[in-house]
């Protein structure tokens, strides 16, 4: 049988709508503890290497390794969330907002403690300039990571255009944000590695800018102090959370349950009895439908060229394919075993598996590879579909330019 090589491949995109989170760990290495958490997270770092890059403005960088990743991934994943909702169309609200919230570089610092209401009026000036960006801490005590950022999601996703929104702890750390709403307004500076940028004035109490870009339009600076009521920060540090999370996961517990849940997570491929002795041969020829090159141009191989891979490289081993729990295969392959090892090429023996005990586990798995004294393989689809496999046990090998594949039949005369 002659096989097609190069056949075109269809690519497909999912759109991906999520929520930013921003922190100064690496979550690779500081694991939630839920594997919604794990699932979540390993959803917004793909969300980051798959994002165009685009230049970071200067309100929202620094040049320290603490903070770049964090920031660069935060603006990533802003865009991520302002293009990826095809019912999201994005307004152009900017020229509506007044022309200072071009100028000045606003950070409003906000909590759930807020309330529903103000969050909502503090996401809807956000919206309308997005020059804002709206900080959170971390997430609630005892909440799930990923929930709490649909909840968030799903709050922000009445806006259009999106509202800028972050969860980064390092911000509230470095500017001393001990109560919310507290609004900074920060210099727009090439910064000093290691420092962000320097504060030119801040308010707490107030959720809305207005007031203190007005101040500062006369000339005040610094901390204006509190104008409004305050409210303490419900959500914990979100590092210091994950870091607690991750101190509190028994890694001894999930190894052993890994191991012990291995084969109830495996996928047996079996296949019938072999009911007479046969023996088929497989042409493993390839007909290539396209030029196939490499990056700097070097041909491989022509359109219309006809490949055989044992031209190539020679196939030197025997491959034994059986289902092992049936005792009558396993006697008819041992008893084939001097034959297989004197065949001319053969030089190995792999054994592979169509399904073992799940219940036994690696009891099972140990019994195989000690009846033949060799690690032993599941059967993939791959492989059962490179050779046409359709009945065990069967015995690959080469001969020649073709491959050779031998089923032996129950002597029993089951079927």
């Amino acid at each position: 049988m002659t096989k097609l090589l190069a056949a075109p491949t269809r690519y497909f995109k999912a759109a991906i709508f999520t929520c930013l989170i921003v922190t100064g760990i690496s979550f690779a290495q500081q694991s939630p503890l839920t594997k919604e958490d794990m699932e979540f997270v390993q959803k917004s770092k793909k969300i980051i290497e798959n994002a165009q890059a685009s230049k970071m403005p200067d309100w929202l960088r620094t040049d320290s390794d603490k903070f770049t990743s964090a920031h660069n991934e935060a603006l990533e994943l802003v865009k991520q969330l302002q293009q990826t909702d095809p019912t999201m169309k994005r307004m152009d609200d900017l020229s509506k907002a007044k022309k200072r919230f071009s100028s000045q570089k606003v950070v409003v610092f906000a909590s759930r403690s807020l309330g529903p209401q103000s969050l909502k009026d503090i996401l809807g000036m956000a919206s309308n300039n997005q020059d804002v960006v709206v900080v959170f801490r971390g997430i609630p005590q005892e909440a799930n990571l990923g929930e709490a950022m649909l909840e968030i999601q799903q709050v922000a996703a009445e806006y259009s255009p999106m509202p800028n929104i972050v969860i980064n702890p390092v911000l509230f750390t470095e500017y001393n944000v001990t109560s919310v709403p507290t609004i900074i307004v920060r210099e727009e500076q090439s910064v000093i590695a290691g420092k962000l940028p320097e504060v030119i004035a801040r308010v707490s109490g107030l959720s809305n800018p207005n007031w203190i870009l007005e101040k500062m339009e006369s000339g005040e600076k610094g901390n204006l102090g509190i104008r409004g009521p305050v409210e303490s920060i419900s959500e914990p540090d979100l590092i210091e959370l994950m870091k607690e999370r991750y101190a509190k996961i028994d890694w001894e517990e999930k190894k052993q349950n890994a191991v012990d849940n291995f084969w109830n997570k495996q996928t047996f491929r079996e296949l019938p009895k072999a009911h007479k002795d046969r023996i088929r041969e497989l042409d493993p020829t390839v007909y290539i439908s396209q030029d196939i090159t490499t990056p700097d141009g070097t041909l491989i191989a022509k359109k219309g060229d006809m490949i055989n891979p044992l031209d190539l490289t020679p196939f030197t081993q025997a491959i034994v394919v059986l289902d092992p729990l049936d005792k009558d295969q396993v006697k008819r392959v041992k008893e084939a075993l001097p034959r297989i090892n004197k065949t001319p090429g053969v030089k190995r023996i792999t054994y592979i598996v169509t399904r073992l005990d799940r219940e036994t586990g690696w009891d099972s798995y140990t019994k195989t590879t000690d009846t033949f004294d060799a690690p032993v393989f599941l059967l993939t689809p791959d492989v059962a579909k490179r050779f046409e496999l359709e009945y065990v046990p069967s015995i690959i090998t080469a001969e020649g330019k073709h491959f050779k594949i031998e089923e032996l039949a129950d002597k029993r005369g089951e079927p």
